[in-house]
C-alpha cells in the first residue's frame, strides 16, 4: 500500500509500503543499488532474490531510470512483470506474453503475432532463442538490459523451466556470439536459485551474480533525516 505523505517545510513525497514511482518521490540509495548499476554497466547477469517489501522493485525501477541517464553508451533497460502475464495462462500464451512485453518496449519493425506464428513448426525454448537472434539483437543498437520482476509467480508453472533454460543459453552463447554480450537480464523476486529449475534431471540454474538487499545502514538513512527537515545531529544520537 502506498501512503505518499508530504511534510509542511518540503514537497518531498515518501512512499512507504511500496514502489517508488519513476521520478516521483525521494529515493534512498543502498549500497545494493551501487551493485546492481555497476553489475548492469558491465553487462552482468544479475538476481535480486529476497523476501517480499525489501525494496527489490523500487531498486528496479531506480536502476531503469540511472541506464536511461548514462550518455557515454545506449543502454535500453526493459521491464517485464511477470504477474501481469499471469498464472493460468497456457505455455505457448505465457512465452508470447513475455516476448510480446519486450517487443512493445523495444518498439521493433518486426510484427510479433506475424512471426510467431511463423515459427510455429519450432518448440517454445528456440522460439524464443531465435526471436532475440533474429529479431531483437539486429533490430536494436546498442545494449539492452531486461529486468524481469516478479519470478516466483513461475514456481507454480510446470513449462517455465524452459524460460531459465533461455536465460541461460543466452549467457553461454557469449563465448561464440559475441553480439549476445550486449543482451543481460537482471532477475527479481521472491525465490532461490535452486528452485528456478524444478527438474532434477537438468543443470540448476547456475549463472548470474547476487545481488544482497540489505536494510539502511545509518550513514544510508541519514538523507531521510534533511528530507524531514530534521536535526542530523539529534537524529544520529537518537
Amino acid at each position: 500500500m502506498n501512503n505518499p505523505q508530504n511534510t509542511p517545510n518540503s514537497a518531498i513525497t515518501y512512499t512507504i509500503g511500496g514502489t517508488v514511482q519513476a521520478g516521483n518521490g525521494y529515493y534512498v540509495e543502498r549500497q545494493a543499488d551501487r551493485e546492481l548499476l555497476d553489475l548492469c554497466l558491465q553487462g552482468e547477469f544479475a538476481y535480486v532474490l529476497t523476501a517480499r517489501q525489501m525494496g527489490k522493485s523500487s531498486l528496479m525501477t531506480r536502476t531503469a531510470e540511472e541506464l536511461r541517464k548514462i550518455k557515454t553508451e545506449i543502454i535500453i533497460p526493459v521491464i517485464v512483470d511477470l504477474q501481469e502475464i499471469g498464472g493460468s495462462a497456457s505455455q505457448e500464451e505465457w512465452y508470447f506474453g513475455f516476448l510480446l512485453a519486450v517487443a512493445d518496449q523495444l518498439e521493433l519493425e518486426t510484427d510479433l503475432y506475424d512471426w510467431w506464428d511463423e515459427q510455429r513448426g519450432l518448440g517454445i525454448t528456440q522460439r524464443v532463442t531465435r526471436f532475440f537472434a533474429q529479431v531483437i539483437l539486429p533490430q536494436v543498437a546498442g545494449r539492452i538490459v531486461i529486468f524481469v520482476d516478479e519470478i516466483d509467480t513461475t514456481l507454480s508453472l510446470d513449462y517455465t523451466d524452459d524460460f531459465f533454460i533461455a536465460i541461460r543459453y543466452f549467457f553461454t552463447t557469449r563465448s561464440t556470439n559475441p553480439d549476445f554480450k550486449r543482451l543481460s537480464f537482471v532477475l527479481l523476486g521472491v525465490a532461490t536459485p535452486g528452485e528456478l529449475i524444478v527438474d532434477s534431471k537438468r543443470t540448476p540454474f547456475n549463472i548470474g551474480k547476487r545481488v544482497d538487499l540489505m536494510d539502511f545502514s545509518e550513514a544510508e538513512a541519514q538523507p531521510l533525516a534533511a528530507g524531514l527537515a530534521l536535526d542530523s545531529g539529534k537524529t544520529q544520537a537518537e
